[in-house]
């Protein structure tokens, strides 16, 4: 990734800076196995009628202190509009301190959306994930 991916290796966290860049609206998210995923952001993830009405995968960020972004929880859908809106987890990750939504959309599948998700939680082992993660 080059000097303008929004994931920095170095940190695992997301600059705000960043994040809420107008020229790339997108942010890049990469998984254990090295491949990489972009997301954009969601800025009315309980309002069905503002997503798409197709398969994604999507993503609660948390704001550190710092300004930056951690993920808290990724997940996968078969309808981005009908999960987000009544996500059960998604008061959980505001609790938690999510205050961000990303997702994208998976043309390719369920088994390529499970597989991305296992890749991005094995890398980044968000809080809310109980599944896949690879530490406590």
């Amino acid at each position: 990734m080059g000097v303008n991916s929004l994931v920095h290796l170095s940190t695992g966290i997301v600059p705000e800076s960043e994040l809420t860049m107008s020229t790339n609206p997108y942010i890049n998210f990469s998984g254990a196995s090295g491949a990489v995923y972009s997301y954009w952001r969601v800025d009315q993830p309980r309002n069905g009628a503002t997503l798409q009405d197709v398969g994604g995968n999507y993503a609660f960020l948390k704001k550190l202190p710092n300004g930056n972004y951690v993920p808290v929880y990724f997940g996968q859908a078969d309808s981005l509009r009908n999960r987000l809106p009544s996500h059960e987890r998604l008061d959980d990750a505001i609790k938690a301190g999510a205050s961000v939504v990303v997702a994208h959309t998976t043309p390719a599948g369920e088994a390529a959306r499970l597989s991305e998700e296992r890749d991005l939680i094995a890398k980044w082992n968000p809080v809310l994930n109980t599944h896949h993660r690879t530490t406590g």
